[in-house]
């Protein structure tokens, strides 16, 4: 049932990265040895009581164990370099032993005077905490949260949040796995002087009692009454697990189902795990089960069972209609395990899970969810429209689950992946935003803190479309010419190329790889260059844009994430090769010279990126006026890419335009210390806000474009409401496609669709606009298309189209432009075409 880490944990490192080795077991089971008991990532953030991170250690032994020169180290979720602490001093017999961490900006209550002080700002949701002995032996370790790629045992603790911490219950308890030995509750901390229990002998099981209804053992709370009792029960087989490593089956009381449940009642049924055992019940057979009544991933289980048929069958089960399961944990609680059929319209929000686990998250309801800041304001209060938003669909968010614990891209690669495989073969794209309609019935399920719809037996893409739980509707038709449809004599775009380098990995010295289920290279892994390995998975790459940016058809399109071959080479008239390379295929396949490029001014940004931003253009419709202009800024370097400007103007004579092409700061690594502010503009929302105002203010700079018409184009990774994107908006900006395409999106991240990626226009822009489409063709698509997945699964996904060309969705704006007495004076033709003071070649114009 549990997602396990491909038997990797953390042992001594050297240094402070960590070194992954195979799994054995770190801490101490038999309780002769100190563990962490206590990790607490919230400190500081909002809603939190205490003001500081903390880690609590115990020490379950009968004697004190000296401390010195023992560390503590904190690595972010999927991190590899630590943050570390040095402790110093003992820990008594069944004492604890208190490190402060980082400080945040709220809180009310200081922590117990800490044994040792830290300055790890940790995560209040996911990470790593590895406790090193004296001479860096590993003595243990906590992985915390969904996201940590390191535990021991069979998963990580639940996922974290402000107000929660994960703590040994009861405390000391260790068996090497920390999903089964972490609870999250309220956080504890104890300082030395705390004397606590020494851990001793689990008292004998009790001897079988008599038989109890499933109901009894589920209780009505999040835990079973009976748990750690041996019970008896019976009931009809529901669902079974033969193979993918669920390795149990569903229970529930026969003739329960039919009516809907209602809040604070208890589940009919109940998971039965077989472990090891070889011998599998029927889906309709009717049991009796006698085991150990279990809390696991906190659902009720009965473990290490003996199974009986009884005298007479039982009366079958009827599967619960329900709409939509209700939201909320506690509302949900009576339907664990039960066999449900929704019958409500059902959207999915989130495939980026399916190549992995075989996720599907569904949203209720004919919409897919947003991110809360694409269309409300950010706010820390709880009270706010955002963070209503975001409570709402955490609560009412489902997965659709395989029935299958094993993962596709690491453990589990020969078997076809579900849902888009189907018979063996490759089926239809299962897109966010498309409805599902179920087909069978399903259970409900919980683990890894989200609730789950299984399947009554596993699926994979061997299984028959008849046999899939549900069916869904094929969203792709409605993208195929869409872009046609854009009104408007002439039009601008932006699209973020994902990494466009005609650089290779397997060329650069040191790179290491992404590989194939073949071990075949097939994208850099933390390179300079940050695209394709080889020459095959380029041509994979440039075949898919090349498709998209075709079809896009516009007179102008700003490009984000292509290849900065001056940055990687230090030779500057190589700067605009990859912009080159891409207008000789995109001319190749249109067979015409459809594309040139804008070639790089004379003066070029400071300490620029390996990914820059550029301009292609239609010279058949427009030009280039005067030279680009890059706005080199301080709050641009070292931190995103500088924006590049370019007045075009119409061949045919009319008034002239400006375009500026930006990519802000994403909200991954923090700069400046801009850290997530928990208002929903993760990480660097002031960073963004700043290259906005600089933005501007080179904008206002250029006072031979002060009449102009003004479109800002870019992934300024900030969505629609947030602050960075007000700024330009007070500034005079309307963001284009919010007004025209409100319903679209162009990005989709931990299941919430938004858009980071915009065009807006300045007043003399918004006169001429006439039309604007955001073209659904990447964002919505399984990542399992994407030319870096290819032949990660048996079944080769791979297509020579436009559909997961990238990660973002290009953005398409229609305009007129006045010609003749109403253009505006300035036609193309008088205006002289600025060269660079160095020669960059040809533009594409061969």
């Amino acid at each position: 049932m549990l997602r396990p880490a491909s038997g990797l944990i953390a042992a001594a490192a050297t240094g402070l990265s960590l070194i992954l080795v195979p799994s054995t077991a770190l801490a101490a089971p038999a309780g002769d040895n100190v563990v962490i008991n206590e990790v607490y990532g919230g400190g500081g953030n909002s809603g939190a009581t205490y003001t500081h991170d903390f880690i609590e250690l115990y020490n379950p032994t009968g004697e004190t164990i000296v401390l010195d020169g023992w560390t503590v180290e904190y690595y972010s979720a999927t991190g590899t370099s630590a943050t570390a602490t040095t402790l110093s001093g003992s820990i008594g017999p069944g004492d604890f032993y208190l490190i402060q961490q980082a400080k945040g900006s709220g809180g009310t209550e200081a922590l117990p005077t800490p044994d040792a002080v830290g300055n790890a700002a940790m995560s209040g949701t996911n990470g790593k905490v590895v406790f090193k002995d004296a001479v860096g032996n590993t003595v243990d370790l906590v992985g915390f949260g969904s996201t940590a790629n390191l535990y021991e045992g069979s998963g990580p603790t639940r996922t974290l949040s402000n107000s929660t911490s994960a703590q040994r219950e009861p405390v000391g308890h260790d068996t090497d796995d920390n999903a089964l030995d972490f609870t999250v509750a309220a956080p504890t901390p104890q300082n030395s002087g705390g004397i606590g229990p020494v851990i001793t002998e689990p008292e004998p099981e009790p001897e079988p009692g008599a038989a109890v209804s499933i109901a009894e053992i589920q209780g009505t709370g999040a835990v079973s009454p009976l748990k750690g009792q041996q019970v008896t029960t019976e009931g009809v087989v529901t669902a079974v697990y033969p193979e993918g490593g669920r390795n149990g089956f569903h229970l529930q009381t026969g003739g329960t189902g039919g009516a809907p449940k209602q809040t604070g009642e208890a589940s009919d049924a109940i998971f039965v795990y077989l472990g090891s055992q070889g011998t599998y019940p029927e889906i309709g057979d009717s049991v009796i089960v006698t085991g150990q009544a279990d809390e696991y991933y906190d659902v009720t289980q009965i473990s290490g069972p003996t199974i009986t048929a009884p005298d007479t069958d039982f009366a079958p089960v009827t599967p619960v209609e329900i709409g939509h399961l209700p939201a909320g944990d506690e509302a949900r609680e009576a339907y664990e395990s039960m066999l449900v059929l929704p019958t409500g319209a059902h959207t999915v929000t989130n495939n980026y899970a399916l190549n992995t686990f075989g996720e599907i998250g569904l949203a209720p309801g004919t919409g897919a969810h947003r991110q809360p800041t694409d269309v409300h304001a950010p706010d820390t209060d709880l009270a706010s429209p955002a963070q209503q938003l975001a409570a709402r669909q955490q609560a009412e968010l489902v997965l659709l689950d395989d029935g299958r614990t094993r993962n596709y891209m690491t453990g589990d690669k020969t078997t076809p992946l579900p849902w888009v495989a189907v018979d063996g073969a490759a089926g239809v794209s299962i897109r966010t935003g498309a409805a599902v309609d179920f087909q069978h019935p399903v259970v409900v399920g919980f683990s890894h803190d989200h609730w789950r719809f299984q399947p009554t037996t596993p699926v994979t893409g061997n299984s028959s479309a008849v046999e899939l739980p549900i069916t869904w509707e094929d969203t792709r038709a409605a993208e195929i010419g869409a872009m046609d449809t854009v009104e408007g004599d002439y039009s601008v775009a932006s699209f973020n190329v994902l990494n466009y380098f005609t650089s290779l990995g397997e060329n650069e010295e040191g790179c290491r790889s992404y590989n194939d289920m073949y071990g075949t290279p097939v994208g850099t892994n933390y390179c300079d260059v940050r695209g394709a390995w080889s020459q095959d998975a380029f041509d994979d790459q440039q075949t898919k844009i090349v498709a998209a940016i075709n079809a896009l058809d516009v007179d102008v399109l700003g490009l984000e994430e292509i290849e900065n071959t001056y940055a990687l080479t230090g030779d500057i008239e190589r700067r605009d090769e990859a912009l080159s390379a891409l207008v000789d295929a995109l001319n190749a396949d249109a067979g015409t010279t459809r594309w040139a490029y804008a070639p790089s001014p004379a003066v070029v940004g400071t300490d620029e990126d390996v990914i820059r931003v550029g301009f292609l253009y239609d010279p058949a419709t427009v030009e280039t006026v005067g030279e680009s202009r890059v706005f080199d800024d301080a709050r641009f370097t070292g931190t995103a890419r500088q924006p590049l400007a370019q007045e075009f103007a119409a061949v045919d004579g009319g008034k002239s335009f400006v375009a500026v092409v930006n990519h802000f700061k994403s909200k991954g690594s923090v700069a400046a210390g801009d850290s997530d502010k928990g208002d929903g503009q993760g990480n660097n929302a002031t960073v963004r806000v700043n290259q906005s105002q600089a933005l501007l203010e080179h904008l206002g700079d250029q006072s031979d474009w002060d009449d102009l018409p003004v479109f800002i184009l870019g992934d300024t990774n900030a969505y629609s409401r947030e602050t960075a994107m007000s700024v330009l908006e007070t500034a005079g900006f309307t963001n284009i496609a919010a007004q025209y395409d409100p319903e679209h999106t162009t990005y989709q991240f931990g299941g919430l669709l938004g858009s980071l990626d915009h065009a807006l226009g300045n007043a003399a822009a918004m006169e001429l606009v006439a039309d604007a489409r955001i073209w659904n063709i990447n964002a919505d698509e399984p990542v399992v298309y994407e030319y870096s997945r290819r032949n990660y699964n048996v079944i080769d996904f791979h297509e020579d189209n436009y559909f997961r060309s990238s990660d973002h969705d290009p953005v398409k704006v229609g305009f007129n432009l006045p010609t003749g007495a109403e253009g505006n004076g300035r036609p193309a033709h008088s205006f002289e075409q600025g060269r660079p003071a160095h020669s960059f070649g040809n533009n594409g114009n061969n």
